[in-house]
Protein backbone atom coordinates (compact mmCIF):
# COMPACT_ATOMS: atom_id res chain seq x y z
CA UNK A 1 0.00 0.00 0.00
CA UNK A 2 1.63 3.00 -1.12
CA UNK A 3 1.98 5.20 2.05
CA UNK A 4 -0.27 8.56 0.79
CA UNK A 5 -2.95 5.95 -0.66
CA UNK A 6 -3.26 5.75 2.72
CA UNK A 7 -5.08 9.37 3.13
CA UNK A 8 -8.10 7.85 0.77
CA UNK A 9 -8.66 4.98 2.95
CA UNK A 10 -11.95 5.46 4.69
CA UNK A 11 -13.57 3.17 7.43
CA UNK A 12 -16.35 1.06 5.67
CA UNK A 13 -18.30 1.30 8.79
CA UNK A 14 -21.54 2.94 9.29
CA UNK A 15 -20.56 6.15 10.87
CA UNK A 16 -19.72 9.73 9.90
CA UNK A 17 -16.83 8.95 7.09
CA UNK A 18 -13.00 8.94 8.67
CA UNK A 19 -9.73 8.62 7.84
CA UNK A 20 -7.60 5.67 9.11
CA UNK A 21 -4.32 5.37 11.01
CA UNK A 22 -1.52 3.39 10.67
CA UNK A 23 0.62 1.56 12.32
CA UNK A 24 3.22 0.58 9.97
CA UNK A 25 5.29 -2.81 10.66
CA UNK A 26 7.00 -3.29 7.36
CA UNK A 27 8.10 -0.84 4.76
CA UNK A 28 9.58 -1.52 1.23
CA UNK A 29 10.78 1.71 0.30
CA UNK A 30 7.66 4.03 0.16
CA UNK A 31 4.61 1.39 0.65
CA UNK A 32 3.83 -0.20 3.04
CA UNK A 33 3.79 -3.88 2.96
CA UNK A 34 2.93 -4.93 6.90
CA UNK A 35 0.84 -3.09 9.66
CA UNK A 36 -2.52 -2.01 10.84
CA UNK A 37 -5.34 0.30 9.88
CA UNK A 38 -7.39 1.48 13.11
CA UNK A 39 -10.83 3.55 12.98
CA UNK A 40 -10.68 6.56 15.64
CA UNK A 41 -14.38 6.55 15.63
CA UNK A 42 -15.84 2.58 16.31
CA UNK A 43 -11.97 1.33 17.17
CA UNK A 44 -12.37 -1.17 14.06
CA UNK A 45 -8.71 -2.58 13.53
CA UNK A 46 -7.48 -3.90 9.70
CA UNK A 47 -4.30 -5.09 8.95
CA UNK A 48 -2.23 -4.66 5.97
CA UNK A 49 -0.93 -7.85 4.91
CA UNK A 50 1.87 -7.95 1.68
CA UNK A 51 0.86 -4.63 0.84
CA UNK A 52 -2.98 -5.37 0.67
CA UNK A 53 -5.60 -3.70 3.18
CA UNK A 54 -7.62 -6.45 4.35
CA UNK A 55 -10.95 -5.00 4.71
CA UNK A 56 -13.03 -8.21 4.35
CA UNK A 57 -12.52 -11.97 2.60
CA UNK A 58 -13.19 -11.15 -0.70
CA UNK A 59 -12.57 -13.90 -3.34
CA UNK A 60 -9.61 -13.27 -5.53
CA UNK A 61 -9.56 -14.27 -9.08
CA UNK A 62 -6.41 -16.35 -9.73
CA UNK A 63 -4.17 -15.41 -12.52
CA UNK A 64 -3.04 -19.49 -13.32
CA UNK A 65 -0.36 -18.23 -15.47
CA UNK A 66 -2.72 -16.10 -17.75
CA UNK A 67 -0.59 -12.42 -18.62
CA UNK A 68 -3.04 -10.44 -20.29
CA UNK A 69 -0.93 -9.45 -24.08
CA UNK A 70 0.34 -5.10 -24.42
CA UNK A 71 -2.47 -4.29 -26.44
CA UNK A 72 -4.70 -5.07 -24.12
CA UNK A 73 -3.41 -2.68 -20.91
CA UNK A 74 -2.54 -0.32 -23.67
CA UNK A 75 -6.38 -0.06 -25.02
CA UNK A 76 -7.66 -0.30 -20.73
CA UNK A 77 -4.77 2.68 -20.24
CA UNK A 78 -6.11 4.99 -23.08
CA UNK A 79 -9.97 4.55 -22.57
CA UNK A 80 -8.87 5.43 -18.61
CA UNK A 81 -7.58 8.23 -20.15
CA UNK A 82 -3.92 7.73 -18.19
CA UNK A 83 -2.00 9.86 -20.07
CA UNK A 84 -0.54 12.03 -16.84
CA UNK A 85 1.07 10.37 -13.35
CA UNK A 86 -1.76 12.48 -11.18
CA UNK A 87 -4.17 10.93 -8.86
CA UNK A 88 -4.85 6.66 -8.55
CA UNK A 89 -6.73 4.58 -10.50
CA UNK A 90 -9.05 2.04 -9.40
CA UNK A 91 -9.03 -1.65 -10.93
CA UNK A 92 -11.47 -4.10 -9.75
CA UNK A 93 -11.31 -8.05 -9.78
CA UNK A 94 -10.64 -9.40 -13.17
CA UNK A 95 -9.62 -6.14 -14.33
CA UNK A 96 -6.28 -6.33 -11.64
CA UNK A 97 -4.63 -8.81 -14.08
CA UNK A 98 -3.54 -6.01 -16.46
CA UNK A 99 -1.87 -4.31 -13.44
CA UNK A 100 1.13 -5.19 -14.47
CA UNK A 101 1.57 -4.29 -17.77
CA UNK A 102 -0.42 -0.82 -16.80
CA UNK A 103 2.53 -0.08 -14.40
CA UNK A 104 5.11 0.13 -17.31
CA UNK A 105 2.73 2.53 -19.57
CA UNK A 106 1.87 4.80 -16.75
CA UNK A 107 2.93 6.26 -13.69
CA UNK A 108 -0.36 6.51 -12.24
CA UNK A 109 -0.90 4.85 -8.73
CA UNK A 110 -2.81 1.87 -9.37
CA UNK A 111 -4.76 0.45 -6.35
CA UNK A 112 -6.46 -3.24 -7.36
CA UNK A 113 -9.49 -3.91 -5.65
CA UNK A 114 -9.92 -7.77 -4.62
CA UNK A 115 -6.67 -8.23 -6.81
CA UNK A 116 -5.90 -11.14 -8.61
CA UNK A 117 -3.62 -14.10 -6.85
CA UNK A 118 -0.07 -14.05 -7.66
CA UNK A 119 0.62 -10.11 -8.16
CA UNK A 120 2.62 -8.75 -5.90
CA UNK A 121 1.91 -5.40 -4.38
CA UNK A 122 4.80 -2.18 -4.64
CA UNK A 123 6.34 0.18 -7.04
CA UNK A 124 3.02 1.50 -8.07
CA UNK A 125 0.67 -1.47 -7.41
CA UNK A 126 -1.28 -1.08 -4.11
CA UNK A 127 -4.20 -3.01 -3.47
CA UNK A 128 -7.15 -4.05 -0.85
CA UNK A 129 -10.46 -6.55 -0.32
CA UNK A 130 -13.61 -5.82 0.23
CA UNK A 131 -15.40 -5.54 3.33
CA UNK A 132 -18.60 -7.54 3.17
CA UNK A 133 -21.04 -4.64 3.29
CA UNK A 134 -20.11 -3.67 -0.42
CA UNK A 135 -18.91 -0.27 0.50
CA UNK A 136 -15.94 0.89 -0.85
CA UNK A 137 -13.61 1.86 1.57
CA UNK A 138 -12.21 5.03 -0.38
CA UNK A 139 -12.45 8.54 0.39
CA UNK A 140 -15.06 9.85 -2.06
CA UNK A 141 -14.69 11.31 -5.43
CA UNK A 142 -11.40 11.14 -4.66
CA UNK A 143 -9.88 8.30 -7.81
CA UNK A 144 -9.59 10.09 -11.15
CA UNK A 145 -10.59 6.44 -13.08
CA UNK A 146 -12.35 2.81 -12.29
CA UNK A 147 -12.53 -0.36 -14.49
CA UNK A 148 -15.09 -2.34 -12.90
CA UNK A 149 -15.32 -6.20 -13.16
CA UNK A 150 -17.50 -8.50 -14.83
CA UNK A 151 -18.52 -9.15 -11.65
CA UNK A 152 -19.34 -5.96 -10.25
CA UNK A 153 -22.80 -5.89 -8.37
CA UNK A 154 -25.54 -2.85 -9.11
CA UNK A 155 -24.93 -1.99 -5.03
CA UNK A 156 -21.33 -2.35 -5.42
CA UNK A 157 -21.24 0.11 -9.28
CA UNK A 158 -23.42 2.94 -7.25
CA UNK A 159 -20.87 2.62 -4.23
CA UNK A 160 -18.16 2.82 -6.79
CA UNK A 161 -19.69 6.15 -8.74
CA UNK A 162 -19.40 7.82 -5.31
CA UNK A 163 -15.50 7.22 -4.92
CA UNK A 164 -14.86 8.90 -8.51
CA UNK A 165 -14.10 12.25 -9.03
CA UNK A 166 -16.05 14.58 -11.04
CA UNK A 167 -15.21 14.48 -14.56
CA UNK A 168 -13.75 11.11 -13.92
CA UNK A 169 -13.78 7.92 -16.10
CA UNK A 170 -15.48 4.73 -15.64
CA UNK A 171 -15.31 1.82 -17.95
CA UNK A 172 -17.01 -1.50 -17.66
CA UNK A 173 -18.15 -4.93 -19.04
CA UNK A 174 -20.40 -4.50 -21.57
CA UNK A 175 -22.89 -7.00 -19.66
CA UNK A 176 -23.25 -4.72 -16.52
CA UNK A 177 -26.27 -2.59 -16.23
CA UNK A 178 -25.46 1.41 -17.47
CA UNK A 179 -26.10 3.09 -13.98
CA UNK A 180 -27.56 6.35 -13.17
CA UNK A 181 -25.06 9.67 -12.13
CA UNK A 182 -22.48 9.10 -15.17
CA UNK A 183 -22.82 10.07 -19.01
CA UNK A 184 -22.36 7.27 -21.56
CA UNK A 185 -18.60 8.22 -23.40
CA UNK A 186 -18.33 5.25 -26.12
CA UNK A 187 -19.11 1.55 -25.98
CA UNK A 188 -18.33 -1.36 -28.15
CA UNK A 189 -18.92 -5.24 -27.67
CA UNK A 190 -16.81 -5.62 -24.88
CA UNK A 191 -16.94 -2.11 -22.52
CA UNK A 192 -19.07 0.82 -22.59
CA UNK A 193 -17.25 4.38 -21.36
CA UNK A 194 -18.60 6.51 -18.96
CA UNK A 195 -17.87 9.75 -17.65
CA UNK A 196 -18.89 11.50 -14.21
CA UNK A 197 -20.47 15.16 -14.42
CA UNK A 198 -17.90 17.59 -13.99
CA UNK A 199 -17.38 19.74 -11.22
CA UNK A 200 -14.48 21.08 -9.26
CA UNK A 201 -12.06 17.94 -8.90
CA UNK A 202 -11.73 15.85 -6.43
CA UNK A 203 -8.56 13.92 -8.10
CA UNK A 204 -6.09 13.82 -5.33
CA UNK A 205 -2.35 14.65 -6.51
CA UNK A 206 -0.23 11.92 -6.44
CA UNK A 207 2.70 10.81 -7.98
CA UNK A 208 4.52 7.62 -8.21
CA UNK A 209 8.26 8.25 -7.18
CA UNK A 210 10.93 5.99 -8.57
Amino acid sequence: MFIELVDVLRCPNPHAETWLVLSADGMAGRDVMSGTLGCPICRAEFRIVDGIARFGDAPRARMDGDVPDESEALRLAALLGLSDAHGYVILVGDTGRHALRLRDLTDVQLMLVNPPTGIVMGAGLSGLTMPPNGRFPLAATSARAIALGALTSAEEMANAIEVLAPGGRLLAPVGLVFPDGVTELARDDRHWLAERAAASSGIIGLTRRR
